[in-house]
């Protein structure tokens, strides 16, 4: 193994993959390292909450144009306020 060891770097920097062996059992298998991604990854959005006010489709019966802008500007208030009041105790 250690005699070979560059050997099996140079393959698996070309992405290989080598599968490393004890008397035949497999026990390790050395893959080309890939850097980590994000648990969650975040989309841009695509347009405004007044352009999503405006489809039709989007709205839930019952509400408004603007009352989903609203609703966030309430919570994210509410939110601020709480921390504030944290903060100054």
């Amino acid at each position: 193994m250690k005699g070979k060891l560059s050997e099996y770097l140079r393959a698996v920097r070309k992405g290989g993959v080598v599968v490393i062996k004890d008397r035949e059992t497999p026990i390790a298998r050395l893959v080309p390292f890939e850097k980590s991604r994000p648990r969650l990854e975040t989309t841009p959005p695509t347009m405004s909450l007044k352009e999503m006010d405006k489809l039709k489709f989007f709205r839930p019966r019952g509400l408004k144009p603007g009352d989903l802008e609203k609703a966030l500007r309430e919570e994210r208030k509410d939110r601020f306020d709480g921390l504030l009041k944290r903060l100054s105790q």
